[in-house]
């Protein structure tokens, strides 16, 4: 019994850390994917300034300090964009998924993961991403059967005494 139990263990284990290798594998694949849906918000963001500081606005009854407050809003939108998206290109490999992580943008993450298709990058940053993410896998899995073995260990030497 004490054979299934290791069988089963190690077969857990190894899921655990295809399943995490697999998922950093994409990581890439989704930033790239994000960060041109970041791009086609921020072109949108922009054409909307240039349109509300020509008087665009003005053309659907809007009085002037309304359209001036909706461009300061258009404005904090468009440097809130290009400081996202400055920060992740200009990032480094190893901490472009931190800066990535500290920048998401929850309704354009929602869109980029709706469109979203699997890439098998096989570039040196993916795959180390993949190694890196199948090491987090393994320390996992031995998170989640620390406890167990705590308790086997309390169970043993109870049997002993």
């Amino acid at each position: 019994m004490d054979w299934i139990r290791k069988k089963l263990g190690s077969l857990a284990g190894t899921a655990i850390a295809v399943i995490t290798g697999l998922a950093s594998l994409q990581l890439p694949a989704f930033m790239h994917a994000y960060l041109q849906r970041l791009g086609g918000h921020l072109d949108e963001a922009r054409l909307g300034l240039v349109a509300l500081k020509a008087g665009q606005a003005e053309k659907n009854g809007q009085d002037a300090i309304l359209r001036e407050q909706l461009a300061v809003t258009a404005q904090e939108r468009v440097d809130y964009l290009v400081g996202t998206q400055s920060a992740i290109v200009q990032a480094g490999a190893f901490e472009k998924p931190v800066i990535f992580m500290t920048h998401l943008d929850s309704d354009i993450t929602l869109a980029a993961a709706q469109s979203f298709t699997p890439a098998l990058s096989l570039d040196l940053q993916s795959l180390i991403y993949a190694v890196l993410g199948i090491v987090v896998g393994c320390f996992l899995w031995g998170m989640i059967k620390a406890p167990a073995r705590l308790f086997r260990r309390k169970k043993r030497n109870a049997v002993q005494v």
